[in-house]
């Protein structure tokens, strides 16, 4: 930093510069017909405010890559919100067609499962990554003198006394022959 004062209003104006209105502008639109589509949802059950629920315990989170993510507080909204998944992707290409929505995921609220570029590593790079570094640390080791004999060294089997063995197998026996 430079020592110089910044007010305030300076702080919050460069955080929020970068951010246009209108995608502001359409985020609010998107959110507000997510609960259209949805309310005209009809069920041929009884309960005919089945889209008007699903509403109110659903909302959108992200559109990225013609993927929407949806959000529901139970894994029972979200039953019902893949029922309905084509009807409400019909809706929002008819509405919002320049979006080019090609599915909709959806994800348990407090779950945050979001877009991610990163790969996993597969299991023979995490295999070699952990071998060379026992090597480094078991040459560390070495360097200041300390004995890394231990991890290569297997416990010896002993043998039962015969004697014992044999008490063994009677009672092995006795176990398996008598059915009183």
């Amino acid at each position: 930093m430079n020592g110089e004062i910044v007010s305030f209003g300076q702080i919050i104006s460069s955080a929020f510069e970068n951010i246009k209105i209108e995608n502001a502008e359409n985020s609010i639109t998107v959110y507000n017909e997510w609960k259209n589509i949805l309310c005209r949802i009809k069920s041929k059950s009884d309960n005919s405010s089945e889209g008007m629920n699903l509403a109110s315990h659903s909302r959108v989170i992200d559109i990225k890559n013609g993927l929407l993510i949806a959000e529901a507080d139970h894994p029972g909204w979200i039953e019902l919100l893949q029922l309905h998944k084509k009807y409400i992707l019909n809706g929002l290409h008819m509405k919002f067609p320049e979006l080019d929505i090609k599915n909709i995921v959806f994800r348990l609220k407090g779950t945050y499962g979001a877009f991610s570029s990163a790969k996993k590593e597969n299991e023979q790079e995490i295999q070699k990554k952990i071998k060379l570094r026992i090597e480094r640390e078991e040459e560390m080791l070495k360097k200041s003198g300390i004995d890394t004999s231990y991890s290569q060294k297997t416990p010896e089997k002993k043998e039962i006394p015969p004697e014992l063995k044999a008490l063994f197998d009677d009672l092995k026996q006795s176990m398996l022959t008598n059915t009183e």
